[in-house]
């Protein structure tokens, strides 16, 4: 089973602070999301794109992580995904046990006052 959409047209990228991609996924039954990213870098360092799930529809966002263990305690690293040059990106997630998602962007440094573009699609799809 797959789906896919439009999450934004070439947009110009916010300052710092993520912002909201296009709308909330509805991505039940679904094992797995790809992000497809046009970017093109203006006046600004990069652009950081950010996964969240949700267990409901505008509810509480969790954002993606990666955990470490080290001497027995395990910590978090949020994932943020970085893209400094023009091009072409393409992102893979898990999606087991999630209701919804949502992806967030904002540039990646306070410099400059961003004239980059960012587009993006996603497909999702199960493994069955």
């Amino acid at each position: 089973m797959i789906a896919s959409g439009t999450l934004q047209a070439a947009t110009t990228i916010s300052k710092t602070t993520q912002t909201l991609m296009g709308a909330e996924i509805h991505c039940a039954n679904y094992d797995h999301v790809a992000i497809y990213l046009d970017y093109v870098n203006g006046d600004e360092t990069g652009v950081a794109v950010q996964l969240h799930y949700m267990h409901t529809s505008g509810g509480t966002a969790y954002q993606d992580m990666t955990w470490t263990a080290a001497a027995g305690t395990k910590t978090f690293t949020a994932n943020a995904y970085k893209m400094t040059a023009t091009g072409n990106y393409r992102i893979e997630f898990d999606l087991k046990g999630a209701e919804y998602i949502k992806f967030t962007q904002g540039g990646s440094d306070n410099d400059g006052t961003p004239t980059g573009t960012l587009a993006a699609k996603y497909v999702l799809s199960t493994y069955g």
